[in-house]
């Protein structure tokens, strides 16, 4: 048995769930742009689930058939919470495919397994919710309150700085641990990694100060080739604070592409998933995440079309609202 997750706290927390009912099973960590190279490695596997990835447009013509073959020899459970491409709908997906927007990955898996897991992995499923903003729904606000919130918080906090610097060997040791009923605190070296993560945040943060663009009501960090930043989440979102703009973005280069994290000011109503679906598919690339917070990646030689493009996509002026849901 295959368990395929991304590797954040809400993935982790959501493969944790189905490792403790599965303790045999393999867990892979991977992204939207990277799936269909690892389903294309599985053969005859009896059960397989993937959990909190976004379906990629430009490959589900690999991904569909691929899980129609695993499904025909055994069982595959999708559970995401990400937006579906414009042209996907729940029924196309094969297998069977859970899938809610609005509720985290953690919350879906526990929900669909809650029948057979002890009522204390409730836990897992707070961490996971809260590690990926997604804390408002009647089912958090429910079994928060079996808890000290603050204990809760805290536990969530850790584990989610933990993760954004640990690499995939110990992300796997979390969800062994995670798994057997252990709080983030009760983990080797959570703390260690946590603390590296946030001095990394240190850095990041005096880097975007110094090098942010403001363009409009767009806020740009170019982080072409600086070792420091490894995923542009953080530094987009440090745009934001270090500026008045109302989206910010991060730029990288993984190898001939160009990869784009996008977070958008709160209250700000602008859908960033569908935008970066819609520009990076135009010139070749992929690209999608949450309203509030997306991603994308495009040709390097199609980067400043792109460019042009975004920047006329994003209007001067931005209408908002007055919540804080990103």
């Amino acid at each position: 048995m295959r368990i395929f997750t991304h590797g954040d706290g809400d993935g982790v927390c959501s493969a944790a769930l189905v490792k403790h009912l599965n303790p045999e099973a393999e867990v892979w960590f991977a992204k939207p742009a990277s799936l269909h190279r690892y389903l294309s490695e599985l053969q005859g596997e009896d059960r397989v689930y993937i959990l909190d990835i976004a379906l990629n447009e430009r490959f589900k013509n690999i991904i569909f058939p691929k899980l129609e073959e695993l499904s025909k020899s055994g069982e595959v459970i999708y559970i995401d919470h990400h937006p579906l491409p414009l042209d996907i709908f729940k029924r196309d997906v094969p297998g069977r495919f859970i899938h809610e927007v609005g509720v985290s990955t953690s919350e879906l898996t526990f929900r669909l397994l809650e029948a057979e897991l002890p009522a204390e992995m409730d836990r897992v499923a707070l961490w996971g919710a809260l590690s990926d903003y997604c804390e408002e729904t009647r089912f958090v606000c429910e079994h928060l309150s079996k808890y000290d919130r603050r204990t809760i918080y805290l536990e969530a906090g850790l584990l989610t700085q933990a993760l954004t610097e640990a690499d995939f060997d110990y992300k796997r040791r979390v969800v062994e641990e995670l798994a057997r009923g252990r709080s983030p605190v009760e983990i080797e070296g959570m703390f260690e990694w946590a603390r590296k993560a946030t001095e990394r945040d240190r850095q990041i943060w005096e880097y975007v100060k110094r090098n942010v663009q403001k363009e409009r009501n767009l806020a740009i960090v170019y982080a072409l080739d600086t070792p420091l930043i490894s995923s542009g989440g953080k530094a987009a979102f440090y745009a934001l604070g270090v500026t008045d703009a109302d989206v910010g973005m991060c730029i990288l280069r993984k190898g001939d592409e160009m990869d784009i994290s996008m977070r958008r000011r709160a209250g700000v109503r602008i859908n960033l998933d569908l935008l970066l679906r819609k520009t990076a598919l135009r010139f070749g690339g992929s690209g999608g995440g949450h309203e509030g917070a997306a991603g994308a990646r495009v040709p390097q030689d199609k980067f400043e079309a792109f460019m042009e493009t975004l920047k006329r996509e994003i209007s001067p002026i931005l209408p908002k609202d007055t919540s804080l849901r990103r």
